[in-house]
């Protein structure tokens, strides 16, 4: 993995807890997910019209994605309700590049050196022990409904990260592929949120402004400089470094939301560092 790849999704896993802990900090998470991703198709559709057609293979690709993108917000969301940012982020996003990079063996024919499945694996062992350090703090009942939400998110991750990175090979461009998923993505959502919560849904929308669309934006640059690496570097190490995101969760966790860290996620965090670092010698 180059130098140049290695920073860009640093960069993008550092925009990408950025909005993650919008979520977190909204009123109603379901519903923030929902404008983040809905606002964000408005300057998608003028998008489509500057980049090449993705072609038939990535249009399917592109359906099945959306589909499984509406299960992960809705899981996303049920995850944020029922746990702490800095427990919830960290186990669904923990446990995906593990099982991305076994079932890509499978499924994209990659098969990482030892020293990369080392650096996912240590990456992982990091990301799921701040994660499970947070856990003694939260109400048991709680922390079994957050843990179910985000085991099932970690699922999603899994599936529409295989899903995007053969999308995004297969278009003449990453960033086609990017700007048809923020463009179709997101009224789906929000026709399917809109049928659950009708008028909820508008009434927020005037609460928050502009705020999603910002969000969302970032969301898609961050998602789409990740399936950029994707189209560079194999999948299961861009999944695994895209991970490094829970380390600015939990500097987010700590300094916008309150929320305490203690010598294990510190641990966990230097994990991580030492992830990726064999992840970029791999």
């Amino acid at each position: 993995m180059s130098w140049e790849v290695t920073l860009a999704v640093l960069f993008a896993a550092a925009v990408h807890a950025g909005w993650n802990a919008l979520v977190k900090h909204g009123r109603d998470p379901l519903l923030e997910t929902t404008l983040i991703h809905g606002w964000v198709a408005l300057p998608a559709w003028v998008a489509v019209t500057l980049v090449p057609w993705p072609g038939p293979t990535a249009m399917l690709c592109l359906a099945a994605s959306t589909a499984v993108h509406c299960v992960y917000y809705h899981a996303l969301a049920g995850a944020y309700r029922s746990g702490d940012l800095s427990f919830a982020y960290p186990v669904m996003r923990g446990s995906a590049p593990m099982f991305t990079a076994l079932l890509g063996v499978v499924v994209l024919g990659e098969r990482p050196a030892p020293l990369a499945w080392a650096g996912i694996a240590t990456v992982c062992a990091g990301v799921l022990a701040i994660g499970l350090a947070r856990a003694r703090g939260i109400d048991p009942a709680a922390r079994r409904r957050s843990l179910g939400w985000a085991l099932l998110t970690a699922a999603t991750i899994v599936a529409y990260t295989l899903i995007d990175s053969s999308g995004a090979r297969s278009a003449p461009t990453p960033w086609s592929y990017v700007a048809w998923l923020a463009a179709v993505q997101g009224p789906v959502m929000a026709i399917v949120v809109a049928l659950r919560r009708g008028r909820a849904l508008v009434d927020y929308g005037r609460e928050r402004g502009a705020t999603p669309l910002l969000a969302g934006i970032a969301s898609m640059l961050a998602y789409g400089i990740a399936l950029w690496a994707m189209t560079r570097a194999p999948v299961a190490l861009v999944a695994a470094l895209r991970e490094t995101s829970v380390l600015f969760a939990l500097l987010i966790a700590r300094g916008l939301l309150g929320e305490r860290i203690g010598a294990m996620r510190w641990a966990g965090a230097a994990s991580i560092v030492a992830g990726v670092i064999a992840l970029r010698l791999a």
